[in-house]
């Protein structure tokens, strides 16, 4: 699906979850458990927008089932790609009739939710469907965009008794993995400095396809296609010298 329907279809499934609606559309069980605004600066009412789904068939009891949160990568993607188009309990599918594009829902057997509790959160702010009061608010640096994420995560955390307590993990793809660590190591530092009722119970970071390091990442590009079988030696030698 393109960058254009998948626009299309997170605003349609956006409109969804805050719209009484046929069932026929939107089934019930397809709405999440909670979702929202988590405040970052209650100054400006900057916010981040988060959706949960809580687990299917948890195999712990739930004040110990983990957490798992998801940032989108891009930098600027919304995280509700990630629900609807990847690892969240329902897909978008689109289908074209008589030329007309028709949008719907289908259970997704590899939901992460079937165990775990998972969060995505829109960040930074102003990507998605989060909230900036100024373009100056956006964060330009990962320090900034790690105490924004410190103040949602801990914010969605306190909205239960029973998510106190529960491992979080947290984990993204693409760009996220400059946002997974940054927003990792700034727990830890928090935790060190917080009481043990007050700490984020963070058990562990995942990054898939990560774009951390863009200048060494690139480099290797040529090479590995190369050995891949994918191009010739003349085109490698482009590929580096690009």
């Amino acid at each position: 699906m393109g960058g254009k329907s998948t626009t299309k279809a997170c605003f349609f499934c956006f409109f969804l979850f805050h719209c009484t609606i046929s069932t026929d559309i939107f089934p019930k069980q397809a709405l999440p458990t909670k979702s929202g605004y988590l405040t970052v600066n209650p100054a400006s009412n900057s916010a981040i927008f988060y959706t949960f789904y809580e687990a299917q068939t948890p195999t712990s009891p739930p004040p110990q089932t983990p957490l798992l949160i998801w940032l989108q990568g891009g930098p600027g993607c919304s995280s509700m790609t990630g629900n609807f188009f990847e690892l969240g309990p329902w897909r978008v599918v689109s289908s074209f009739r008589q030329n007309v594009e028709h949008l719907s829902l289908e259970p997704n057997p590899g939901a992460w939710n079937r165990l775990f509790g998972l969060l995505f959160l829109d960040n930074p702010i102003g990507t998605g469907f989060s909230i900036s009061s100024t373009p100056q608010e956006i964060p330009r640096d990962q320090i900034s965009v790690a105490k924004h994420l410190f103040v949602a995560i801990t914010g969605f955390i306190s909205l239960d008794p029973l998510f106190k307590h529960r491992p979080v993990y947290i984990t993204g793809e693409s760009y996220a993995g400059k946002y997974v660590p940054a927003i990792g190591y700034y727990i830890l530092k928090q935790n060190n400095e917080l009481v043990d009722s007050e700490r984020v119970n963070l058990r562990g970071v995942a990054i898939g396809d990560g774009f951390s390091d863009p200048e060494t990442q690139l480099a290797t590009h040529g090479v590995t296609a190369y050995y891949s079988g994918l191009i010739n030696d003349k085109q490698r030698d482009e590929l580096e010298q690009a």
